[in-house]
């Protein structure tokens, strides 16, 4: 009984604390003695409504059987399964997402908003690979190089779109204040 206590939220075969995937491998599995040896697994891992199948690292004690999987294995996973989505859907990078996005003159917000109100917080995260787009989100995505298609849905979405030359005015002011800055940090150097 103090055991069960002491363990309370265990895992079915044993006790583990999370820890990190290099504290695991040779570690003692306190509950039957035995050690945490590497192992892998193919799973099928499921985002966005898509799947891949992906290899997942574990550590499985010798002794009992009992398994344990750090965040750090859950997340290569999950990273790779998403990889592996992109590439078989597909999909846009979210580099290409950002581009696309600046392209047309639109913040996050304003996307969210033609997407039909994804909220801006899943705008950035498609935009920084934390979030993975679906395939119809894509497609939406991909329609906004068309003018015609983008000038529809901004009117539609009551979104006052910016001229392509105030966009290209935009960038050349962006582009000459990163020059400033250079320049500044450079001159910084040069005194130290």
């Amino acid at each position: 009984r103090t055991r069960d206590r002491r363990h309370a939220g265990a895992s079915r075969r044993g006790y583990f604390p999370a820890m990190s995937e290099s504290s695991l491998e040779g570690h003692l599995h306190r509950l039957c003695g035995g050690r945490y040896a590497p192992a892998s697994e193919t799973v099928a891992i499921r985002v966005s409504g898509m799947s891949a199948t992906v290899e997942r690292a574990f550590f499985r004690c010798s002794k009992c059987g009992d398994e344990q999987r750090t965040v750090e294995q859950r997340e290569a996973a999950e990273q790779a399964a998403v990889a592996a989505m992109r590439e078989t859907y597909a999909l846009l990078a979210p580099k290409a997402i950002r581009q696309l996005r600046e392209s047309i003159g639109l913040t996050p917000q304003q996307l969210g908003e033609l997407l039909y109100g994804t909220p801006k917080g899943i705008v950035e995260g498609w935009e920084r690979g934390r979030y993975l787009q679906n395939r119809e989100t894509d497609a939406m995505l991909r329609s906004l190089a068309d003018r015609a298609t983008l000038e529809r849905l901004a009117a539609k979405a009551g979104i006052t779109l910016p001229t392509p030359e105030s966009i290209a005015a935009a960038k050349e002011a962006a582009k000459e204040a990163r020059a400033r800055l250079d320049t500044v940090a450079a001159s910084k150097d040069a005194g130290r």
